[in-house]
C-alpha cells in the first residue's frame, strides 16, 4: 500500500503537469520581460541536453515567433556544447543565421535576453505535438543553415565517401537511447539492410553511422553485398553514457553530431533507429526518403520520430518489407540555404 503511494507519488512529480506547476512564475515572468522588447524574442539556451534537442528549442521558438510575429533573437551557449564560462555562442558556430535581426544597433542594446533550459521554461512543449514534418524544415531553413566551414567539410566527406543518391544510409542510436526506444537487435538491423538493397537495386553502398562502436564493429563484419563506409566521428560514447556526457570537448561533440546528420540527409535512402539526430536529417532533407525500423517509446514519442513513425504507419509500411516506394529526392545544401 505504501509503496503504491509512493510510486503513484514518483508518477506525479515526473509528469508534465507536474512540471508545468512548477515552472509557470518563472515562465510568466520571461515571457512579461521579453514584451518589453517589443516586437523581439531574445532567448539564451544553456541546457545540459543533446544537441538536436536544443534545435528543438530552436525550432519551437521560431514556429511561436513566426504565430505571433515577432523577430527571433536567439544564442546558445555553455551546457554539453559551449565552453565552461559560457562566452560562446555554439549556435552561431554551427549555424549561419539567414533572416538577421535589422535592429538598430540602439535598439539591440535595450533588449532583454531571457535564459532558458528546456521547452518547459518556455511554455512551449504544445508547439512539438503540433509540428510538421514539411513547416518544420520550411521554417528551419527559412533562419538558419550550416556555417561554410561546416558545409565545406559535409561535402569534402560526401566527394570522399561516394554519398549520394545511390546510398543506403543507416544510423544506429544506442546506449542509453532503450530508455527513450524500442530496441532492435543488431542482427535483425542487418537483414533489414539486406533486404532493402534487394529491393532497391540502385542503392549501390552503404553509409553507417552510429555512436555505439560495439554495433559498428558488428555491421562491418556483416557481409553485405555492397561497399559499406563509417562515418569519420571520433568522438563516442563512453559505455552506456551518451556522448554529450562522456567528457568530450562540447563545440567538437557538436559538430560531429551536425555533420553526422547532414551526411545522413543527403543519402538517397535512410533506415534508422529513434533518435533526434538522424530524424534531423529530414528536417534537412524532407524529401528524404526515411524508414523507422521501431517506434519511440511512449513516454518518449516526440517530433520529429513521432510523426515519421505516424506516418509510416498511414502508409501501411511493414516493418519486417522496409523495401517501400515513397518519392525520391537528392539534398545538398545549396547557396541560398534550401535543400536542393
Amino acid at each position: 500500500m505504501f509503496d503504491d503511494f509512493i510510486e503513484f507519488a514518483r508518477r506525479i512529480r515526473r509528469s508534465e503537469g507536474f512540471k508545468n506547476a512548477l515552472t509557470t512564475p518563472a515562465r510568466l515572468s520571461l515571457h512579461a520581460m521579453q514584451r518589453l522588447n517589443r516586437g523581439y524574442f531574445v532567448i539564451e539556451i544553456r541546457a545540459s541536453s543533446g544537441f538536436f534537442s536544443v534545435m528543438q528549442i530552436v525550432l519551437c521558438i521560431l514556429l511561436y515567433c513566426d504565430e505571433n510575429r515577432l523577430t527571433p533573437v536567439v544564442s546558445a551557449r555553455g551546457g554539453s556544447y559551449g565552453d565552461a564560462q559560457g562566452k560562446i555562442d555554439w549556435l552561431a558556430e554551427c549555424f549561419e543565421k539567414l533572416a538577421p535581426s535589422t535592429a538598430p544597433v540602439a535598439v539591440c542594446r535595450r533588449l532583454r535576453t531571457s535564459v532558458a533550459s528546456d521547452l518547459g521554461d518556455l511554455g512551449f512543449r504544445r508547439y512539438e505535438s503540433g509540428l510538421e514534418l514539411e513547416r518544420a524544415s520550411t521554417l528551419f531553413l527559412s533562419h538558419y543553415r550550416p556555417t561554410a566551414s561546416i558545409r565545406e567539410e559535409v561535402d569534402r566527406i560526401r566527394r570522399r565517401l561516394g554519398i549520394g543518391a545511390s546510398t543506403l544510409g543507416v544510423h544506429f542510436r544506442g546506449t542509453d537511447k532503450k530508455f527513450e526506444a524500442h530496441m532492435i537487435e543488431r542482427d535483425t538491423l542487418c537483414r533489414t539492410v539486406e533486404r532493402t538493397l534487394a529491393d532497391e537495386p540502385h542503392l549501390t553502398n552503404i553509409f553507417v553511422s552510429s555512436d555505439e562502436q560495439a554495433f559498428l564493429d558488428f555491421f562491418l563484419n556483416w557481409n553485405f553485398a555492397v561497399p559499406v563506409n563509417v562515418a569519420p566521428a571520433t568522438l563516442l560514447a563512453t559505455g552506456e553514457k551518451p556522448v554529450h556526457f562522456s567528457g568530450h570537448p562540447g563545440l567538437a561533440i557538436g559538430r560531429e553530431a551536425l555533420v553526422a546528420s547532414l551526411l545522413l540527409s543527403n543519402c538517397g535512402y535512410l533506415i534508422k533507429t529513434p533518435s533526434y539526430l538522424s530524424a534531423w536529417s529530414k528536417i534537412f532533407n524532407p524529401s528524404l526518403r526515411v524508414k523507422l525500423v521501431a517506434p519511440p517509446r511512449e513516454n518518449a514519442f516526440w517530433f520529429p520520430d513521432s510523426q515519421i513513425w505516424t506516418e509510416q504507419i498511414k502508409r501501411g509500411i511493414d516493418l519486417a518489407n522496409p523495401g517501400i516506394r515513397i518519392e525520391n529526392s537528392d539534398s545538398l545544401f545549396k547557396e541560398n540555404g534550401r535543400p536542393a
